[in-house]
Parts: C-alpha cells; sequence; structure tokens
C-alpha cells in the first residue's frame, strides 16, 4: 500500500509539472497575442508558431514524460527486490539448500530473481564462478535499467538544442524576407520567422529544465537500488561460502578421526603380534635348554657275584 501510494504521489508530482509546462507555453502565447494586437491566441495557434521543429519538441516531451511514468513505476524497490525472495534465498543458504534456491529464483520475475538465478546456474564450477556469474547478471540489469533512464537524460539534452535549431531557421527566415524584399519588407512578414525562433527556444526550456530534473532524481533513485542488490547479493555469497567451509571442515575432522582410530587399530595389533613372538620365542628358548642339558646316567644293578656295569 505504501508503495502505491508513493508511486502515486510522484504521478502527481509529474502532472503538475506538465501542467506548469503548459501554463508557461499558454501564458507565452498570451504575451505574443498581447505584442501584436490581436485580442486571443489559441495553444494551437502557439504550437504553429514554431513549425516543424516546434512540432517535433512537442513530441519529444510526450515520449518523455512517458518514459518518466514508467521510471516511478519500473524503478519500485519492493517489485525489484522483494524482501520475501531475499530473506527466504538467505535462510535456505544457510541450510545448505542451493537447489532449492534456485527454484525459488526462477519462480520469481525480478531483479532480484534474475540475478541468483543467472549466478546459480554455474554452481557447479565453484563459487568463484558463482560470484563472476552474479557480478555478471546484476551488471546486466542495471545496464537495462540505465537506459531507459539515459532516454529521459536525451531528451533533456536535445529539446534545448533543437529549440536553438528552430531560433537558427526563424532568424534565417526573417533575413531571407528581408533580403527579397529588398528592406521594405513588412512587419508582419518578418513577424514569422521572429516568432518561429522565440516560440521554438521557448519549448525547449520547457521541456528540457523538468526532464532534467526528473532524470536527475530516476537515476539516484537507480543508484540506490543498484546498491541494495549488491548488498543482498554479497550476503547470501557469504552466507553460502561460511556453510561450504563450515562442511568443509567437518569432513576434513571427520577423516582425521577415521584416520587416527586406523592408526591406533593398526598399533594394537602390531603390539599383539610382537607379544605373541615374544612368547614363541620364549617356548623356543625353553626347548633348546631342555634338549641340551646333559642326560642323567642309569646304573644297573648288578647280580650278585658278577661286577657292576653300566647299560
Amino acid at each position: 500500500m505504501a508503495a502505491f501510494l508513493n508511486r502515486r504521489r510522484w504521478v502527481c508530482v509529474l502532472a503538475v509539472a506538465v501542467g506548469l509546462a503548459v501554463a508557461a507555453a499558454a501564458s507565452a502565447a498570451d504575451v505574443t497575442a498581447e505584442s501584436t494586437g490581436e485580442s486571443s491566441k489559441s495553444m494551437l495557434d502557439f504550437l504553429k508558431a514554431g513549425g516543424i521543429i516546434g512540432i517535433l519538441i512537442v513530441l519529444m516531451s510526450f515520449v518523455g514524460a512517458a518514459l518518466i511514468i514508467e521510471g516511478f513505476l519500473r524503478l519500485n524497490v519492493d517489485k525489484l527486490l522483494p524482501p520475501s525472495v531475499a530473506e527466504q534465498a538467505e535462510a535456505l543458504a544457510a541450510k545448505g539448500k542451493f537447489s532449492e534456491i534456485l527454484a525459488l529464483s526462477s519462480g520469481s520475475d525480478s531483479m532480484l530473481g534474475r540475478i541468483i538465478r543467472g549466478a546459480l546456474s554455474e554452481g557447479q564450477l565453484g563459487m568463484d564462478a558463482v560470484r563472476e556469474s552474479m557480478l555478471t547478471a546484476g551488471t546486466r540489469e542495471m545496464t537495462r535499467m540505465e537506459q531507459r533512464v539515459g532516454y529521459v537524460g536525451f531528451i533533456a539534452s536535445i529539446a534545448p538544442m533543437l529549440g536553438l535549431l528552430g531560433t537558427v531557421t526563424g532568424m534565417i527566415a526573417s533575413f531571407n524576407v528581408l533580403g527579397i524584399a529588398k528592406g521594405a519588407a513588412r512587419p508582419d512578414e518578418l513577424a514569422v520567422g521572429v516568432s518561429e525562433a522565440l516560440v521554438t527556444t521557448c519549448l525547449g526550456l520547457i521541456v528540457a529544465v523538468p526532464m532534467m530534473f526528473f532524470h536527475s532524481f530516476l537515476r539516484d533513485r537507480l543508484t540506490r537500488i543498484g546498491q541494495q542488490a549488491s548488498g543482498h547479493c554479497e550476503r547470501l555469497l557469504r552466507i553460502m561460502t561460511a556453510w561450504i567451509e563450515t562442511r568443509n571442515l567437518a569432513a576434513a575432522n571427520g577423516a582425521a578421526a577415521n584416520g587416527a582410530a586406523a592408526n591406533g587399530a593398526a598399533a594394537n595389533g602390531a603390539a599383539a603380534n610382537g607379544a605373541a613372538a615374544n612368547g614363541a620365542a620364549a617356548n623356543g628358548a625353553g626347548f633348546n635348554a631342555a634338549a641340551t642339558q646333559p642326560q642323567p646316567v642309569v646304573v644297573a644293578a648288578a647280580p650278585k657275584g658278577e661286577p657292576a656295569g653300566t647299560e
């Protein structure tokens, strides 16, 4: 509702500016009528006095007014950078749900949605590619809107030049009349060229002044929108980068823990094998000692009357 009221307010401002321009032109027409002694002169007669160049300036003023109205309607922060899209994208990025962010941006026909969609389309190439794609998409969006605003500035710049051209052509026409009449030209014949010169100059200034004001205003608004879009994108990239670094750190810690457990198991196995080898060696040493021990000599008792002997 606030955005609607804001747009309505600036449309009213534009209407007032156009009304003031028309009133100024009408006042100039009245002054011209009084100076020529005519009782009244319509706005159409005033425009006709400007000739083809004056009509061209008027047509450019209508084009400029249409561009200004479109600029006020298009350069809406809530429409270009929806807060809901930014908040949902950041929440999903904190959870590592990048595919859902891509689906969210694909369903949003806003400037922010198009930038995020263009960035995440290169997600399989890494964060550096995502950052570059986001910069490219943002630049493309800003360039497209700057062109629309630039047309208003072009009209503001060209209108006074056309007025000056009308001034030159009007004075040329007046001097041509003097040349043909050889110095005896009637004032009404000279007034046609002079009127064209002054009317075109007046029309050019009437169109240029409000156009310059609105061009400056729209350009400043576009700059603020670009800064806000850059802030949203940078925040989203930081959240994504933080989640990826946390995941990689957890994976590295898990791998280190698994390696330590494997090394401990290997050390325990080696110790068990060493103990078994020591036991086997001890058994072998006992066997060898038993084998080398001297055998006792068994003496058999001899029968009576016979000498004792050994077996």
